[in-house]
């Protein structure tokens, strides 16, 4: 692989990962090591720069659009890809950015329903197809399930309840300790069973099954492989913050997507529950060939701020 005048590829592309024109925060050494090592395995192997978000896998149950798609997941989709567009720019293997959906996860921790958490996927999946034809040269996009990894559920199942086993054992039996902003995003995501609210741990709980999914056998090894790139809307040590558009720093799967007014052009954001809550916006009927789904059939425009 060439050298992109003095400057080494792997250099190249490093830049173009952690471009500010999509990372939002700064990057902590833990990201910056795996970022490298990763784009040093692929120059190595000829291969593409290989990119993994994280994230949810469902809408949130509190949006009317749930359990759908909407347009938040298109705009994040366009955004994603022109990040990796910027890869493919400097380095002819290209990228590959690849979408993990820990629906499978949510299940568990939220109470989510299997059959939505397909209906989301599925509907995701033929967004994909839709989108194909305007997808970039040098640029691939993977939507991978969590639960794929498995023969089947018992068995994801039997490796989560070790992986929580295991976490109880090294933290002298005791349930993880949760900030107050912690416990926020826990009610928010959650979708209480009846009488769940009347156990005083259920929050802790429902992190103790979170880390549960970050600590099993088979997720672990592909989750976090040398290979990957991994990213998210939001701050992770160790993650790579992109945001979700370029005015959004939010996950689309926990926000709504929106249009605000930028001069005679509008600007691609993404809302979340609070945003939304006081957002003022009208709806704007559209109509796009091949995009379903009556979640595309209009979209909010917010009102330009007097």
């Amino acid at each position: 692989m060439q050298d992109i005048g003095d400057t080494p590829i792997e250099e190249a592309i490093l830049a173009k990962v952690m471009s500010k024109k999509f990372r939002k925060t700064k990057a902590d050494q833990p990201a910056i090591d795996t970022a490298k090592e990763a784009i040093k395995l692929a120059v190595e192997a000829g291969e593409p720069v290989r990119l993994m978000l994280f994230f949810g896998g469902n809408k949130l149950w509190r949006f009317d659009e749930a359990p759908n798609i909407e347009w938040g997941e298109l705009f994040s989709l366009v955004y994603y890809a022109r990040w990796a567009k910027s890869i493919a720019s400097v380095y002819t293997p290209g990228a590959i950015f690849e979408y993990f959906s820990m629906d499978v996860c949510v299940e568990r921790m939220n109470n989510v329903p299997h059959e939505q958490t397909d209906q989301y996927s599925d509907g995701f999946k033929k967004l994909l197809e839709w989108v194909k034809p305007y997808i970039p040269k040098g640029v691939s996009i993977k939507y991978t399930r969590y639960g794929d990894l498995y023969k089947n559920r018992e068995e994801f199942y039997k490796e989560v309840d070790v992986a929580k086993e295991e976490w109880l054992k090294d933290n002298d039996g005791k349930l993880p300790e949760l900030n107050d902003a912690k416990k926020i995003a826990t009610e928010l995501n959650v979708r209480l069973k009846p009488g769940q609210v009347q156990d005083p741990q259920w929050r802790e709980k429902a992190e103790l099954e979170h880390r549960g999914l970050f600590g099993t056998k088979t997720g672990s090894a592909y989750m976090f492989s040398p290979a990957l790139i991994p990213n998210c809307p939001t701050w992770y040590s160790g993650f790579i913050a992109t945001g979700s558009t370029k005015r959004s720093l939010a996950k689309f799967w926990v926000g709504v997507g929106a249009l605000e007014h930028s001069g005679d052009d509008y600007n691609e954001i993404i809302l979340t529950p609070k945003q939304l809550e006081a957002a003022k916006f009208d709806w704007d009927d559209v109509t796009i060939p091949g995009l379903e789904g009556n979640n595309f059939s209009k979209v909010r425009v917010l009102k330009p701020r007097s």
